[in-house]
């Protein structure tokens, strides 16, 4: 153990002082030493509240105290936090695993907390380019209150797992996820989007490594490849973008040729088409990026962005900035994909089978379903015996465009009763009041650890919204004689609850 410790930190140190050496030139000598002090601090695990579950900023307060934990906000994110101290992990919590909050580096909070949507539509369309694992995707859900639409893209089919699985425990409704090339959206959709985040695929030299960052070498022609990558999806993303729009840019790495040099190789290609937007206000400190390297001299524009190095606020190395497209862009139009949602055998639920829908969960829950279904916009639509809250904008705007995940799953129809999904009672249990069964204290690890629990009043329903004395929704469960079967699904299980 004591070897493959050893072994870790070599693997760790080495690429570490390569970067150093690549870096400290950049830096005047105060801050040299600014940065060789914070990388002897640990780097805090830091989480996101889901503002879709958790109605009050003071439960965080609450759950310090349930946990031991010591918090500090994120300065640049309302609902960001580090933990500075915890006596266990905080993956292993039942507010994890219902998606009452996201892990993550707190300099990913950043790019989402870019977008001005004062200056934007009240619904706005929005593209997240390269959105896997979907943290960032989850950010603008909550943002926009899950009223605008998202396009959650990722061109790694095989990342799209973790994408899902994501969305579905944050509660998204308004969320399409598709598995494209980013540069592709340029050419399919121009000019449609109001806000595109381009999280790109970078080298991910920030100086510090974490559980979604691991600290590796690169070669300056990789470097150099991921460059031209990454200026070829930023050029896509402003083609898709309306005029007035917005693109965030931003990468996990510090070196300049995937940051400074890409914004000004865009701003020389499209320099009466876009502006680069200050962001120091929202930042509250400067973390201006820097205006020449070696012997290039950048567009002062190049300077509103973001070069977050690890001593300004104690996360990770990062990049970010914003731009405004301000004028049309003349761009090569193409076909995009095409498949109606009826050659994949969904289907609009007819008038009559909703309205017994809408009956019968009122019935039995309480819950008002046809509110719901007005104030976020949705269709309900029908794949074999699944019902499916879709976005009603997506239909608007891209009927045809195949993806691999659309809305929020509803229920299941069996035997002409409807069971409520995971998902559905995850997000909005909390409205129900009947056929709500209260788990006690002293049997909350057997049920988080998937056990079934005893049914003593024989309980009769279809199924059964459980909830703990917190007001915690935890899922589903279904009356079987003198058993209350546990249908929470494996990814929201915990065997060993701390």
């Amino acid at each position: 153990m004591a070897k493959r410790k050893q072994k870790q930190q070599e693997n760790t140190q080495k690429p570490q002082a390569a970067m150093l050496e690549r870096f400290l030139p950049m830096l005047h000598s105060e801050e040299v030493q600014a940065l060789m002090n914070e990388l002897e601090q640990p780097l805090y695990p830091s989480f996101r509240m889901n503002s879709l579950k958790v109605d009050h900023p003071e439960v965080v307060n609450q759950w310090a105290q349930n946990y031991q934990w010591q918090l500090k906000p994120v300065p640049f994110c309302d609902t960001g936090y580090w933990i500075t101290a915890s006596p266990s992990a905080i993956s292993k919590t039942i507010e994890h695993s219902l998606g009452h909050y996201y892990i993550q580096d707190a300099a990913s909070m950043l790019p989402a907390e870019l977008f001005d949507f004062t200056k934007l539509e009240d619904h706005p369309l929005i593209l997240d380019m390269a959105a896997s694992p979907g943290g960032k995707t989850t950010h603008l859900v909550s943002r926009t209150n899950d009223q605008a639409l998202i396009l959650a893209n990722d061109s790694s089919r095989e990342r799209l797992t973790a994408l899902r699985i994501v969305l579905q425990n944050w509660g998204s409704s308004h969320v399409a996820v598709t598995n494209y090339p980013g540069e592709y959206f340029g050419s399919w959709f121009p000019e449609t989007f109001d806000a595109i985040l381009l999280d790109a695929p970078c080298s991910m030299q920030g100086l510090r490594e974490s559980d979604a960052h691991a600290i590796k070498s690169i070669t300056q022609k990789e470097i150099n490849n991921l460059a031209r990558r990454q200026s070829k999806l930023l050029e896509s993303a402003l083609n898709a973008l309306k005029i007035g729009g917005q693109v965030v840019y931003s990468t996990c790495t510090l070196t300049v040729e995937e940051n400074e040099m890409v914004l000004d190789e865009i701003l020389n290609q499209f320099h009466h088409q876009i502006q680069i937007d200050p962001i120091e206000d929202l930042l509250k400190k400067p973390a201006p990026a820097i205006d020449k390297f070696e012997q290039f001299a950048f567009n002062p524009q190049v300077a509103n962005a973001a070069r977050i190095w690890p001593f300004r606020f104690g996360t990770a190395g990062f990049f970010a900035a914003r731009m405004t497209k301000v004028n049309e862009i003349e761009s090569k139009v193409k076909q995009p994909p095409s498949r109606p949602l009826s050659s994949a055998n969904w289907f609009l639920y007819p008038e009559k089978q909703q309205a017994d829908l809408l009956q019968q969960i009122y019935n039995l829950y309480g819950i008002h379903l046809e509110d719901l279904i007005e104030q976020y916009d949705w269709q309900i639509w029908q794949y074999k015996n699944n019902l499916h809250c879709f976005p009603g904008k997506f239909i608007e705007n891209f009927p045809d465009l195949p993806v691999q995940l659309l809305g929020l799953p509803l229920a299941e129809v069996t035997d002409n009763e409807y069971l409520l999904s995971h998902e559905f009672v995850s997000r909005f249990g909390r409205l129900a009041s009947d056929n709500v069964y209260l788990v006690e204290d002293g049997q909350l690890s057997s049920w988080m650890r998937g056990e079934d629990l005893v049914n003593p009043d024989r309980q009769n329903a279809p199924l059964l919204i459980m909830r703990d004395y917190a007001g915690r929704v935890l899922g589903r469960g279904k009356p079987a004689g003198e058993r209350i079967r546990n249908l929470m699904p494996k990814r929201a299980l915990i065997h060993n609850l701390d």
